[in-house]
């Protein structure tokens, strides 16, 4: 793999993100009537969220029964004006037209005859009508359902919330119940799941069969493999309870192992609320029920995080550290079996957009002469020259990507005075073998993408995540609290965001934590959490930043690999490798630069920072080492094929 390291000595460096104000929007309940949508739209209340209306898509007109959909749950569906009049909003309904056309794994419409624009239509007349923000849906594990939604949102230019997403499937039932849902199958497909047996009943009385179900067939309790579907008759929100007069049970296939079935709801009527419940607002209804909301994340995260009284911020003085770009890593290319590391700047001409789509036509360009494209991208790296500006380069950097755009970091860099921005990309040749996790939606798994980027990719055996900051997740707020809390949350999110990649804590290569108070380094760096964390073997950075986004005092951005970190020394007899590290040894005190490190060759980043440590001081804080491509020491580089890259900085190393 093309390894790299972040050494630095003095840094002009910041992280700019634009978010939209996220507290009290106005929010369309996408809802089936099951479980989950209702649930989500408590949580929607519970944020502060005012929710305004409701849509559903359901069958043709022609069609009695239920329809199979990739998307909808329409089990139920002669119900869902009866659950719009017990929570007394406006119900907008659409009957779906399109069907499964595009199946694949991400989804950017629009696409003809899909069901999706169908959703699309009917939101965007709820948004022309409701004037709303925000869609609320109850997406929990489907990938699919949740991306679709997205995109629709995305096109519409609405937030989407799905507090329930990736939320453990037992831990949520438990929460569902205790927080007064009453729901009752009215699908189900499964083993073990009977239509004659189980349909009409209870989630609270079937809870126990499911968690026995689950434990010995692997059935989710929450009916995320498509199990069971439910039709809620009861919550905190209604004003009148549901209640089923008389059902039938439709067999749909039936099967020894696992018959399918539907309940089909012949006669129902509205119970009404006492009137001193029904007077009460929503948010009073549901500010006593044990449920996970952003609060009680801040809170409970605030219990067990260390504490420091917040730091008052003032920017430090920057200047141009660097006057001159050598020419020739104005456009720098290394390349692997695998891989293509890529490096280069945009200059300034006067015309921002010009200049961006430049560097961005010519990064194509040099990355189409190594057969690689954009889709190959597994990270990027941008640093910026004036961050006022990143809105109008992100602007036109967005046009270059389709559905799951790369992870990246973007900083602000003291460039030279004719550099724009500067990029670094790291591609794999094969881009059938990259996963990408990219997560719009608000929800309490962690903080969503806001931009262009991914939270994170799946190369091979490598995993590569963002940028991560001490976010709520729920309410993409800063935690309140001072540097280590929040230097602790900004890496939990780095590792949260890692486990649905299927890596952990241990499969850590490099964390690199940016700070703008360098007294803060030795807690960043020294901490238990950190220390505890971190495998020591990892490549470990502190960076001193003048500013960081939302102004937190701390961001993470790790990376992992499947395989760990191997451990390296200098090879006995390297005369070659001890030369360049007494060398950087020599120069850690001297140098203003901040430089990037790739190696292609024999020698990986890790054992020259082993080299660099043996050779030199063992501190706690030993400077970032770094090698100045002269004359004198570049038959080194060339042989070891160790690009280095020149951007003002300053950092610590562990």
């Amino acid at each position: 793999m093309i390894s790299r390291v972040f050494c630095q000595r003095r840094t002009v460096l910041a992280f700019a993100c634009q978010y939209r104000s996220l507290h009290n929007m106005r929010v369309a309940g996408l809802i089936s009537g099951g479980k989950d949508s209702c649930f989500n739209l408590l949580k929607c209340v519970a944020e502060d969220h005012n929710v305004v209306a409701l849509a559903n898509l359901h069958p043709p007109i022609d069609n009695n029964g239920e329809l199979d959909s990739y998307m909808y749950q329409t089990a139920g569906h002669e119900m869902i004006g009866c659950v719009a009049q017990a929570l007394g909003l406006p119900l907008h309904r659409r009957a779906l037209q399109g069907t499964s056309l595009n199946i694949a794994e991400g989804y950017k419409g629009p696409h003809a005859g899909d069901e999706v624009e169908d959703l699309f239509e009917l939101i965007k007349g709820v948004k022309e009508e409701h004037n709303i923000e925000a869609v609320a849906v109850g997406a929990v594990l489907s990938d699919y359902q949740r991306v679709r939604v997205e995109d629709v949102c995305s096109r519409l230019g609405l937030n989407c919330l799905s507090y329930l997403w990736s939320r453990d499937q037992a831990q949520l039932l438990e929460e569902i119940l205790a927080c007064q849902i009453d729901s009752v199958l009215v699908k189900v497909a499964s083993i073990g799941l009977d239509p004659k047996l189980h349909l009409n009943q209870s989630l609270s009385t079937m809870k126990d069969h499911l968690s026995k179900l689950n434990k010995d067939y692997g059935v989710h309790v929450c009916g995320e493999g498509g199990e069971y579907e439910t039709l809620t008759l009861d919550c905190p929100l209604y004003n009148s309870k549901i209640v089923i007069d008389e059902c039938e049970t439709v067999i749909h296939a039936d099967s020894d192992i696992a018959p399918v079935g539907y309940l089909k709801v012949k006669k129902y009527h509205l119970e009404p609320k006492p009137a001193e419940f029904t007077s009460l607002s929503w948010a009073d209804r549901v500010k006593q029920l044990p449920m996970a909301t952003s609060e009680t994340f801040t809170a409970e995260f605030l219990s067990r995080a260390t504490h420091s009284p917040p730091l008052k911020y003032v920017r430090p003085e920057t200047t141009n550290l660097v006057s001159e770009w050598p020419e020739k890593y104005k456009t720098f290319v290394v390349e692997t079996e695998n891989e293509v590391f890529c490096s280069l700047q945009a200059e300034k001409t006067g015309d921002l957009v010009s200049d961006t789509k430049g560097l961005m036509d010519r990064l194509q360009e040099v990355l189409a002469a190594h057969s690689c494209g954009f889709s190959n991208l597994s990270y990027v790296l941008l640093y910026i020259s004036d961050m006022s500006q990143f809105v109008n380069i992100n602007a036109v950097y967005t046009t270059y990507f389709g559905i799951n755009p790369p992870p990246r970091i973007c900083v602000e860099a003291a460039l030279p005075s004719t550099s724009l921005f500067h990029a670094q990309v790291l591609c794999h040749k094969d881009p059938t073998l990259k996963k990408t996790r990219h997560v719009q939606s608000i929800s309490h798994w962690a903080p969503s993408c806001i931009g262009p980027y991914s939270q994170a990719s799946h190369v091979g055996s490598n995993v590569f995540v963002s940028g991560q900051i001490p976010f709520v997740p729920g309410a993409m707020k800063a935690v309140p609290t001072g540097f280590p809390g929040q230097c602790q949350l900004a890496l939990e999110h780095a590792l949260t965001v890692g486990e649905v990649m299927g890596v952990t804590s241990e499969h850590i290569t490099s964390a690199h934590c940016y700070v703008y108070n360098e007294e803060d380094v030795a807690h960043a760096l020294s901490s238990s959490y950190v220390r505890s964390t971190i495998p020591s073997k990892a490549e470990t950075l502190c960076v001193v930043v003048p500013r960081l986004p939302r102004d937190v005092s701390a961001e993470w951005h790790v990376n992992f690999n499947l395989e760990g970190v191997v451990p390296h020394t200098i090879a006995t007899g390297d005369d070659d490798l001890k030369k360049v590290c007494t060398e950087v040894g020599s120069k850690m005190h001297q140098s203003n630069l901040y430089f990037v490190f790739y190696s292609a060759g024999s020698i990986d980043v890790n054992q020259l920072i082993a080299g660099i440590k043996e050779v030199n001081s063992n501190h706690l804080f030993v400077p970032i080492p770094v090698i100045k491509v002269v004359s004198e020491v570049e038959h080194l580089t060339k042989k070891y094929q160790v690009a280095c890259v020149q951007v003002p900085g300053y950092g610590y190393g562990l």
